[in-house]
């Protein structure tokens, strides 16, 4: 008999593939350690699956499912999701290199309809340049593990850039607050770059929009954010949603409607009191004119 609750809110990611599968066994009571040993696997294999760690195990996945006899249906959407979280996890084989951080963001991006963001310190992830990115990646290396390749760190933006411009990408919403765009957190010459690029990346792809939100701008019940997060919106039939909250050492996912809900809400108010595309795109435009040397005067 199947347990009680929706069909699964997985979608393409692993991470939400093993939310789905954390939550199932929780239904059903049955703790980690005696499920991985009846199914003849390692409790370690069953954390990484539920952690999204990994590519989803299609094995301990079925068995999983075939043991607690999950019904017809939403096994179905469980294997289907599985399934296609583990053909989409090109950034498993390199995580450690490009680090694991990144490549969590890299999983959660990954059957994206939707991606919101509000940004506050650095430009966003998905949007650096080749030498932003390096110039970041390099500056606090004690916050890498030991295989960390700043390189093929660098390469891994690139590729997540390519997905979301690519014909078939989701839509890209950041609220970038003025103060990323103000304080120069790289080498004057690589902000204007940087800034540039933001500028011309929003003009020719329509899917992606910044909007700059002014340090003085008023907010609906004076709603500060208290840190950077990412709001995906996945296109599994269930629309299912996941957050992710930037803090200094972690990044935290949250799947829960009562987690995620007040981010929504607080994406609903930054945009309304940041700047429309238009005016967003002159201010870009005029922050990286205001850090290139003019013609002839030295720097």
């Amino acid at each position: 008999m199947e347990a009680a609750g929706e069909p699964p809110e997985s979608a393409h990611s692993p991470t939400m593939v093993g939310t789905e599968i954390r939550r199932l066994r929780e239904e059903y009571g049955i703790a980690a350690e005696p499920l991985a040993r009846v199914l003849g696997f390692s409790r370690k294999q069953l954390s990484a699956l539920e952690n999204g760690r990994v590519g989803p195990d299609i094995d301990l996945v079925s068995g999983i499912c075939e043991y607690l006899g999950v019904g017809t249906k939403r096994r179905a959407a469980i294997m289907d999701a599985a399934t296609d979280g583990w053909t989409r996890g090109w950034w498993t084989a390199d995580a450690e290199q490009m680090g694991a951080r990144q490549a969590l963001y890299a999983d959660l991006e990954s059957g994206t309809d939707t991606i919101s963001e509000y940004v506050f310190a650095l430009f966003p992830g998905l949007l650096q340049t080749p030498a932003f990115a390096d110039a970041r990646l390099r500056c606090e290396p004690a916050r890498h593990g030991d295989h960390f390749d700043p390189a093929a760190a660098v390469a891994a933006r690139a590729t997540r850039q390519q997905l979301l411009l690519a014909p078939d990408g989701p839509r890209y919403d950041v609220v970038l607050d003025e103060a990323a765009v103000r304080r120069c957190a790289a080498e004057p010459h690589i902000v204007a770059e940087q800034l540039r690029h933001l500028v011309a990346i929003c003009s020719e792809h329509p899917n992606v929009t910044v909007r700059v939100l002014p340090i003085g701008a008023p907010l609906k019940g004076h709603s500060a954010p208290r840190s950077a997060y990412s709001i995906y919106r996945y296109r599994d039939p269930q629309r299912s949603v996941a957050v992710a909250v930037d803090t200094l050492t972690e990044d935290r996912v949250h799947t829960e409607p009562a987690q995620i809900d007040p981010d929504q809400h607080l994406h609903a108010r930054l945009k309304a009191a940041a700047l429309d595309p238009a005016p967003s795109l002159h201010t870009l435009a005029k922050a990286a004119q205001n850090l290139t040397p003019m013609q002839g005067v030295a720097a």
